[in-house]
This record gives C-alpha cells, sequence and structure tokens, in this order.
C-alpha cells in the first residue's frame, strides 16, 4: 500500500538568494522604463518563484529602451 506524503510550503530561499532577487528588482525600477504590468511579471518569477532569469537579457530580448540618468 503506498502512503500519500503531503508537502508542506518549500522552505524560503536563502536569504543570499533573496537578496539578489531584490537588488534585481531595484536595478529594474531604476535602469528601466517598465509598465507596472511588465514589473510584476518580471517580480513574480524573479522574487516569487525565485527563477534565476538574467533580468539584463530578458528586457533587452523585449526591446525595452535603457533609462540613462
Amino acid at each position: 500500500m503506498e502512503t500519500l506524503q503531503l508537502r508542506s510550503n518549500p522552505a524560503p530561499a536563502p536569504s543570499s538568494q533573496l537578496k539578489e532577487s531584490i537588488r534585481d528588482m531595484i536595478r529594474l525600477q531604476r535602469d528601466y522604463q517598465l509598465s507596472d504590468e511588465l514589473f510584476w511579471e518580471i517580480f513574480n518569477e524573479r522574487v516569487l518563484l525565485n527563477e534565476q532569469i538574467n533580468v539584463d537579457e530578458f528586457i533587452s530580448s523585449l526591446g525595452i529602451p535603457i533609462a540613462r540618468a
């Protein structure tokens, strides 16, 4: 007889990964002119799902201009 194993919530990401994700999101706000919708889409993948995406490559593939200060 097989036993059903319940999964609890996944362990939180180590703090270094979380800090890196947050830095990426700050850079997005500072360097790119993104719509709110696109920002939250990237936020979901990068921070909530902890996907290791290269934010700069992702943005450049969309053809979004870099904001120059």
